[in-house]
């Protein structure tokens, strides 16, 4: 609108600042260099600032069908466990142990 006014209208920049109140002519003088190269498309307004997170396009993995378990495998399963909390407990103690042997 401003661009096809300075043209038909034949106004100067500082004129047509002050008709559509606009603060500066630079401002003016851009859209005149974007509607040049890359026409009436450039004009319209582009998203600023850091760009939006992505989306997890990353399907969440199907849950399979929670049947019970049995006791046996309950039983498995609270074993791993415990022996896992077993490995780390392990672990942590020795490294306590180690930090302990580096400071007197």
């Amino acid at each position: 609108m401003v661009l096809q006014s300075i043209e038909k209208e034949f106004l100067s920049l500082r004129g047509a600042c002050a008709r559509f109140n606009i603060p500066s002519e630079s401002t003016i003088i851009k859209w005149k260099k974007v509607y040049e190269i890359e026409g009436v498309a450039g004009l319209n307004s582009k998203p600023k600032g850091r760009p939006a997170k992505m989306s997890n396009s990353i399907k969440p993995i199907a849950k399979k069908a929670q049947k019970p378990l049995t006791r046996e495998e309950e039983l498995l399963k609270e074993n791993e466990y415990l022996r896992a909390e077993n490995d780390l407990l392990k672990k942590l103690q020795a490294l306590v142990q180690a930090d302990k042997k580096r400071k007197p």
